[in-house]
């Protein structure tokens, strides 16, 4: 019997690197950046897996990224995703510019899932910017359909059943960014509009948002014990609102999650 573990330090530093990217200040942290950039490369699997795999039922790995980094070897499709969007965030800026498998019941089962759709989506408009001329009607097809999969997938409250974070709040901020990439708006996308109205009706009253892990069990969306407030939901949040005219609309919501983020910052520049 074989087991394998693994950790989180490609998806880990690909998130962060992008983060960072987005503060716009390359000349201030060049060095850290330099490094993330080439832990992200060399964490790309460079070979698809030994001997006959397709018989194996696996499927090719070269190219893609993995959770923790090359020498797992398991690729996944948001973290594929992911890594790309980083590398080409990576350009833009220095010119000035499948998921695992989910157990079940103790069955091996494959799903499509919003998070990875999603990513997917902003991976390959982020490429055609970069190779416009390559393989563009597969590309555009792919868009066509997962942006059509994310809306057909939403619950009727507005909301998306995020599979690998707690829950609701997940699912929103990566499908409200998916349809933003695949050229989606508030006023042409009904789903948008259902789901921007989801997060803001669920806004505490100090600015943030709170999820228990029980809405990924119960597949409903339950608030944390006293309706507290979770910085890391309220920061998927704000995430997922100012793609569609939230700030021109009313910009209350997001001026209040912002506060609260802030203020909720330690002296060393983490938050608890």
């Amino acid at each position: 019997m074989k087991m394998q573990s693994f950790g989180s330090q490609a998806w880990d530093t690909s998130l962060a690197l992008q983060a960072l990217i987005a503060c716009n200040m390359t000349n201030e942290i060049g060095s850290s950046l330099k490094k993330g950039h080439e832990f992200i490369k060399e964490s790309q699997v460079k070979e698809n897996p030994s001997g006959d795999f397709k018989s194996m039922f696996c499927h090719i790995s070269k190219g893609s990224w993995t959770f923790p980094d090359q020498d797992h070897g398991w690729q996944i499709s948001d973290s594929t995703a992911e890594g790309l969007k980083c590398l080409q965030k990576w350009w833009f800026s220095s010119l000035g510019a499948s998921r695992s498998p989910k157990m079940v019941g103790g069955v091996v089962l494959e799903h499509e899932y919003v998070e990875c759709t999603a990513s997917s989506i902003q991976a390959l408009v982020l490429f055609k910017k970069l190779y416009p001329g390559h393989r563009t009607n597969e590309i555009d097809n792919f868009i066509t359909n997962a942006k059509r999969f994310i809306e057909d997938v939403q619950i009727p409250d507005g909301s998306w059943y995020g599979n690998w974070g707690s829950c609701f709040t997940y699912g929103a901020w990566f499908s409200l960014g998916g349809l933003a990439s695949a050229g989606k708006t508030y006023n042409s996308c009904l789903a948008i509009c259902k789901g921007v109205e989801f997060l803001l009706k669920l806004q505490g009253d100090d600015g943030g948002w709170g999820e228990s892990w029980l809405s990924c069990p119960k597949e409903k969306y339950i608030p944390l014990e006293g309706n507290r407030s979770n910085l890391v939901q309220t920061a998927w949040a704000l995430m997922g609102l100012p793609h569609y005219g939230q700030a021109e609309r009313d910009p209350t919501p997001l001026y209040r999650a912002a506060k609260l983020l802030i203020n909720s910052q330690m002296e060393d520049g983490d938050f608890p």
